[in-house]
């Protein structure tokens, strides 16, 4: 049953009495399902980000079915199919993010059995070994610029953000069908023109436009070192025609404003792309525009951020999910939460139906970024009451850090390498070769071979594009990333699977 926005289960008698109320729950509660007569299972959340859950009708106990996240990867529930006596549940979960977990997949749940204490101080230890492995990494893959970023945060201010949200909010709604539309694209050139920037104005013709066009606003920051390589960080600043959008996505416009002012005056070796897009509501219209020019133009875009629903106060903990494509990128962003700033950080592969699926589509497995989606789930999504209220402005603010610490780490490192190949393979022994990385300054690169659990298991370096490898067998995974000069390594692995 509907109750205002908000779906609730409800039971009731065959006769129509007794009728009760199952859940009071801030989230949808979906796709309720009999097993027996005195139990039923549901998901709780909007299908991004949903879980399963038992009600117990006689004491009015529920239950989480599958707790399939771990420290940081999270995976939404899809669907689940009940055996007929209602012990078993055939669950499909998209687990992909392999920070610390496996891959998608279909998980049988037993209802008649517990699990064991050991089962839970097992899955623990993994969890912490994972954790601890992954802090240590991003420790050393941050060292060499840590200094600067700690300098670079230093003035982040809380009341600066506030003051973004509070004037985006004011234009009140700024779907590309409304006059807010524009009064917020004047106030971020403005706003970017402020903090030392030359922004421009991306115009272009909207399905329904006011006026007829709408624009994406942006604010570049030039590289040094490798100006033709270009990272960009993006947010869309319009919302739905019914309300303000405080979360989505005045939030995310604030964060990118933020990170923006924290880098003005701070070039890194390539350029960054600070992209206010225009028009997601209306079917992602800005972001489709500015990569459609991107690769008119054939401008080497080679890492993207896209921040979108970030700042839902929720239960007031500072924590948010990384949407990525690109695990590098996953684990980059990891450790600049983890080690500049307050914020905790979980993880889902996904990308879809977002700003980030435009360069997805022109530009490959190149994506990250920040949305609430799959954890919190903000019951104002797409409402009318979106309001300014409901945002916790120092979350917002933890996530404008992790993205600028972000993007000085990208922006200072070499970019993925291209082309990695197997030339041969013979008596335990691969020659591959791969495009030499297009950044100035590199000193060498990292090959590491190994099996599919532990590809970084051998690790060799050499100083030109092109690598022995010893002791490798069919199955045997080979991965290259550069070094340059400040020690700074490539933020991904490009791989090849030794047939």
């Amino acid at each position: 049953m509907m109750s205002k926005e908000d779906w609730e289960i409800h039971v009731i008698g065959r006769d129509g009495t007794g009728e009760t109320r199952v859940t009071r729950e801030i989230q949808h509660d979906l796709l309720p399902r009999f097993i027996g007569s005195d139990r039923l299972i549901a998901m709780v959340g909007e299908a991004r980000h949903r879980r399963s859950h038992l009600y117990d009708l006689t004491t009015g106990k529920r239950t989480r079915l599958f707790h399939n996240n771990t420290v940081r990867t999270i995976a939404p529930e899809y669907a689940w199919i009940p055996s007929a006596d209602g012990t078993r549940l055939l669950i499909v979960a998209e687990r992909d993010g392999d920070t610390v977990s496996t891959e998608r997949g279909v998980y049988m749940v037993d209802l008649s059995k517990r699990v064991s204490r050991d089962d839970v101080r097992t899955r623990v230890s993994a969890n912490l070994s994972a954790e601890q492995a992954l802090r240590a990494k991003t420790q050393r893959i941050f060292a060499p610029v840590a200094a600067d970023i700690r300098a670079a945060l230093a003035d982040a201010s809380v009341a600066r953000v506030y003051a973004y949200e509070k004037a985006l909010f004011d234009f009140d709604s700024k779907h590309i069908t409304r006059p807010g539309n524009k009064l917020a694209s004047e106030y971020l050139f403005n706003t970017y023109k402020s903090f030392g920037y030359e922004p421009e104005y991306q115009w272009f013709a909207g399905r329904n436009a006011l006026g007829g066009t709408t624009a994406n606003v942006l604010a570049t920051l030039k590289g040094t070192v490798n100006p033709e390589l270009i990272y960009v960080v993006s947010s869309h600043y319009d919302s739905v025609a019914i309300g303000p959008g405080a979360d989505d996505d005045t939030s995310g416009t604030a964060a990118l404003l933020e990170a923006a002012r924290l880098m003005a005056g701070k070039p890194q070796a390539a350029t960054i792309v600070f992209a206010s897009f225009t028009g997601e509501e209306a079917g992602l219209l800005g972001s489709r525009e500015y990569v459609r020019q991107a690769v008119e133009k054939k401008l080497r875009i080679v890492g993207a951020l896209n921040n979108d629903m970030i700042g839902w106060a929720n239960d007031h903990r500072l924590d948010n999910t990384i949407r990525y494509s690109n695990p590098g990128i996953r684990d980059i962003q990891h450790g600049a939460a983890m080690h500049f700033t307050n914020l905790i950080t979980y993880d889902a592969l996904y990308y879809k139906s977002t700003d980030a699926a435009a360069y997805y589509e022109a530009y490959g497995d190149i994506v990250g970024g920040i949305g609430s989606y799959p954890v919190l789930g903000n019951p104002h999504y797409h409402q009318s009451h979106d309001l300014l209220d409901t945002i916790n402005h120092q979350l917002v603010t933890e996530v404008a850090k992790t993205t600028a610490a972000t993007l000085l780490l990208l922006a200072s490192s070499p970019s993925r390498i291209a082309d990695l190949k197997v030339e041969s393979f013979s008596n335990g022994t691969a020659k591959v070769s791969w495009t030499p990385s297009p950044e100035k300054g590199i000193t060498g690169y990292i090959v590491t071979s190994g099996p599919a659990r532990n590809p970084e298991g051998k690790q060799i370096k050499v100083s030109s594009a092109a690598a022995t490898v010893p002791g490798v067998t069919p199955g045997t995974v080979i991965s290259v990333k550069a070094v340059n000069a400040k020690g700074l390594e490539g933020w991904d692995w490009a791989r090849v699977t030794v047939r």
